[in-house]
């Protein structure tokens, strides 16, 4: 498996990875969000391997990975999928292309709060209330300073 690639080198990567990939289709069955997707795993990986880098970033399909890993963990050869959707995000924004408004949300979220979301009361079947206390779970772990973490959030963004 290759680590978390950067555009400039995603070529060079993937051919690497498609001498090993025989094309069993692992990589799609495991997916949870293939029935979704315009464009499953494996023809991801066949499309930028074909110079189609733009084609594939400009679609919503790479916004639409559930990041599961699952393609990596079935794959028989250690192919990744999964490292390119990835490099493909980041080269996207980079670029100035839309991304889903629902992960500037997300993102705003995890520097305010340190989470994506707070910890809420649910009700069950028979409207008995619950939350985290009444479970026995801990407590929510937070950043200690979190103004110091949305800082360190921010400058990470920026250099991604």
């Amino acid at each position: 498996m290759v680590g978390i690639v950067a555009l400039s080198n995603i070529r060079e990567e993937v051919e690497k990875m498609w001498e090993q990939c025989n094309q069993c289709g692992k990589c799609s069955s495991g997916c949870p969000a293939a029935r979704f997707l315009d464009l499953r795993p494996r023809k991801i990986v066949a499309m930028v391997q074909r110079d189609l880098v733009k084609e594939v970033m400009e679609s919503n399909v790479i916004w639409e990975c559930a990041q599961c890993l699952q393609c990596i963990e079935r794959c028989p050869r250690e192919v990744t999928p999964f490292d390119i959707i990835i490099a493909l995000q980041n080269q996207a924004v980079k670029e100035g292309l839309p991304f889903p408004e629902g992960l500037t949300k997300l993102l705003n979220s995890v520097k305010r709060h340190g989470a994506i979301q707070l910890p809420m009361e649910i009700v069950d079947r028979e409207f008995e209330s619950y939350d985290r206390e009444s479970l026995d779970l801990p407590d929510l772990t937070r950043p200690r300073d979190l103004d110091l973490f949305g800082a360190a959030l921010e400058k990470v963004l920026k250099e991604a």
